[in-house]
């Protein structure tokens, strides 16, 4: 993700936790739970997407897929394996990437998603001379299938590797995958009235590519969007590096926001509700004087055509170096923003049921 620049009109707001969800159902077969007996086989890895099909495939991480709540050991996994030095900074294009690409396919589709129709779940596109591809995964909710639909995104991509060697990108962004791996699980465990849409975002790193692409080729109208929620750098403590930290009241427990032009007023009041329930601070930055700076992450894409709420912990402490390492990462910051995404969601359902 490009620089964070929030050091403009910057705006404060404090704002408790979901509900407990019903029982689980048992564990689906493809990836491992890890509740499973020790002498277990792990079945066959085939691959879910055509575009890694003559690599190897990678293992996914143990996780308890049972977990009702989120998993600090599944997101730890999660960070620990995409940010993994043989995978070589994860640079769009590479086949690393493809690799990565296909194991986040083969998650989503074991959590009970499906693939958008006509495709497997990694989408290639071509832009700006770059082949890559988004992985993009459907979870149809129990309402009509015309009804409206949350789409939450994070790019998998990093800086890959330079004069040999790697940039891992623990918090940038690791950290915005497990959260969207873990919101997925839980909203297929919990159910859900809407439809959602969970979307890996690809070349991220090379302008946002993946958004762009998706955005002109959505598998879903843009017209049926409720709200995009971007996940970018949410495994650090908020502003890590910047003296802007010191001013901001209870710093270890918030997150950083943008939340897009459109239908701003609605959009930022949602966002409210589900920080009180979670009693999360929040600091936040207009996404004009975001952009006017020349910065975008995959929200920007779709701010035009709906609303958008982007989640970031703002860190400049080894952004964008080798040093952003997983041992760095905090957990339960990643753990906050899936918190709170899963009640943005839920605000959006109860605002469209009149709840």
């Amino acid at each position: 993700m490009p620089r964070f620049p929030l050091a403009l009109s910057l705006v404060l707001a404090a704002c408790g936790a979901p509900a407990a969800p019903p029982t689980a159902p048992p564990a689906p077969p493809a990836l491992m739970a890890a509740s499973a007996p020790p002498s277990a086989l792990p079945p066959p890895i085939q691959p879910a997407c055509a575009v890694a099909a003559d690599l190897p495939p990678l293992s996914a991480p143990r996780l308890d897929l049972r977990a009702p709540e989120p998993s600090r050991e599944n997101l730890r996994a999660w960070v620990h394996l995409l940010a993994d030095p043989a995978l070589h900074g994860r640079a769009a294009g590479s086949s690393e990437n493809r690799r990565v690409a296909d194991l986040l396919a083969r998650a989503f589709l074991s959590f009970g998603f499906s693939p958008p129709e006509g495709h497997d779940p990694c989408v290639p596109f071509e832009r700006s001379g770059v082949r890559d591809q988004n992985v993009i995964a459907h979870l149809r909710g129990k309402t009509r299938p015309d009804s409206l639909a949350v789409l939450v995104g994070a790019h998998y991509d990093a800086q890959g590797e330079r004069d040999d060697e790697a940039y891992p990108g623990a918090d940038d962004n690791a950290s915005g995958v497990a959260a969207l791996l873990e919101i997925a699980r839980l909203n297929a465990l919990r159910g859900m009235d809407l439809d959602l849409v969970v979307v890996a975002f690809g070349a991220e790193e090379r302008g946002v590519l993946g958004a762009k692409a998706y955005v002109e080729a959505p598998t879903v109208p843009l017209s049926r969007l409720a709200l995009m929620v971007n996940l970018d750098m949410v495994g650090r403590p908020l502003l890590d590096g910047s003296p802007l930290r010191l001013v901001v009241p209870r710093a270890s427990e918030a997150l950083g926001f943008v939340v897009g032009t459109r239908d701003r007023e609605r959009t930022r009041a949602l966002l409210d509700r589900a920080a009180a329930r979670e009693d999360r601070p929040l600091f936040g930055i207009p996404e004009a004087a975001m952009t006017r700076l020349g910065y975008a992450s995959d929200s920007v894409p779709f701010g035009p055509h709906t609303p958008t709420i982007f989640l970031s912990d703002a860190a400049l402490a080894d952004y964008h170096q080798p040093t952003d390492t997983p041992d760095l990462v905090e957990i339960d910051q990643i753990e906050r923003a899936v918190r709170l995404t899963l009640t943005v969601i839920d605000e959006v359902r109860k605002e469209r049921s009149g709840r």
